[in-house]
């Protein structure tokens, strides 16, 4: 008898064949209540008509009806009511670095047409509502101008990444010994920090408003350090390029587009705020947690048909010996 015809929502019975002695049971409770008790010679009861009934007398068939019940919780527990139960899902979280442009060149504030809205308020924002969504996640942080630095390592601490992600500042303007770009640099300071983990999936996000203005790692090599260790490289060049007395001068990207290609990433060129926020929600996108299967366990649930039915069991033996005394 399969027990697939036995389901009530999430319970099974996973021997339901024991459910046949359900028809035996309430025929015999039937047959023993329509059963005469066997006569004793007694005097004539015709002196006791019309005479209250005592709550012994109206109880006189409890113990049987609580048998009956006691048995059914029984048969019940025999047949093994069984749920089942979906086991928590195993996340396999991704191991991000946030790599963020600090050189000068970020205070423009190109981000939006009605406000002023600087290029780092809008990197260190979006960044902030980014790493927020990935919980399951580790997330670093490194900062780059001419050097580069470790400002947060991997973490799950959200509020610990928030406060170093607040804290994000331009280097000093016309500071020589620290402003400039070199993202070869930044790069390879986050692949550095990747390579030490083992997680499975491993993700940069490189974010800068230009290009290379300074010696140091060339861009093509840090590119290639992070392919070596199987890390793929999301690359934003962000805002509208070079003010000038003429306009915009466009920036030339060629360099990030090439860091995507050659790790497996995606280039974005987002020239707002807005836009940056949708670049990040496609990066959220794209980078999702891998999730085992789902799995499940039986959570038997005979205890408690068990249990009651002994008790109702023993509550009509108590009854029927201690307080109905009833005379075979």
């Amino acid at each position: 008898m399969s027990a697939a015809w036995w389901s009530l929502g999430e319970w099974t019975l996973l021997d339901p064949a024991f459910l046949l002695l359900l028809p035996v049971l309430v025929l015999t409770v039937l047959w023993r209540r329509a059963r005469h008790g066997a006569a004793l010679p007694t005097a004539h009861g015709a002196f006791a008509a019309g005479l209250p009934r005592t709550l012994r007398a109206r109880a006189v068939h409890l113990p049987l009806w609580l048998l009956l019940l006691a048995g059914l919780c029984l048969v019940l527990a025999m047949a093994r009511p069984v749920a089942r139960e979906v086991m928590p899902l195993r996340e396999q979280g991704i191991d991000i670095c946030l790599v963020v442009d600090i050189s000068s060149s970020m205070l423009i504030d190109d981000m939006d047409e009605r406000v002023q809205i600087r290029r780092i308020d809008a990197a260190r924002s979006r960044a902030q509502d980014f790493a927020k969504a990935r919980v399951h996640d580790r997330v670093g942080l490194v900062t780059f101008a001419r050097l580069a630095e470790l400002r947060c390592p991997l973490t799950l601490d959200e509020q610990a990444l928030q406060a170093f992600l607040a804290a994000i500042e331009t280097v000093p303007q016309n500071s020589q010994e620290l402003d400039g770009t070199s993202v070869g640099t930044g790069l390879a300071k986050a692949v550095k920090v990747l390579e030490q983990t083992d997680s499975k999936s491993k993700v940069i996000v490189l974010l800068t408003d230009g290009k290379t203005t300074v010696e140091g790692i060339e861009a093509p090599d840090a590119a290639k350090l992070a392919k070596d260790s199987a890390i793929k490289v999301h690359t934003i060049g962000l805002g509208n390029g070079v003010p000038t007395p003429l306009g915009w001068q466009p920036t030339d990207f060629d360099e990030l587009r090439e860091i995507a290609r050659i790790t497996g990433g995606e280039f974005f060129q987002p020239r707002s705020d807005a836009d940056l926020a949708k670049v990040y929600e496609r990066i959220d996108e794209l980078e999702k947690v891998e999730l085992d299967d789902p799995r499940y366990r039986l959570v038997d649930g005979f205890e408690w048909p068990l249990g009651i039915g002994l008790i109702l069991l023993a509550l009509s033996l108590l009854l029927e010996v201690f307080w109905i005394r009833r005379v075979p």
